[in-house]
């Protein structure tokens, strides 16, 4: 599943936090693009460490996965996180 900058942009992420997202990858910024993958939580897994392990803005995993600030998630849940395209 691939996502575009403009699905990002309207459906997911506020302005600022995309912009954050997008300089912060190796990616060049003019041509912003990310596979989604699923991910399963694992044993310990909280939002913050798969936020800081895999440097996406927290507010882009709970958006992606309609999840509200204050959910916490269980060992075996399925999370779609985005993944910069090769």
């Amino acid at each position: 599943m691939s996502i575009s900058y403009d699905e990002l942009k309207n459906n997911i992420l506020s302005e600022e936090d995309l912009r954050g997202f997008i300089h912060g990858s190796s990616r060049n910024p003019k041509e912003p693009g990310w596979t989604i993958i699923k991910y399963v939580v694992r044993s310990g897994d909280t939002i913050d460490d798969l936020s800081s392990r895999f440097a996406i803005p927290r507010s882009l995993i709970l958006g992606l996965n309609a999840l509200s600030p204050a959910a916490t998630i269980k060992r075996g849940q399925v999370l779609l996180l985005p993944e910069p395209c090769a």
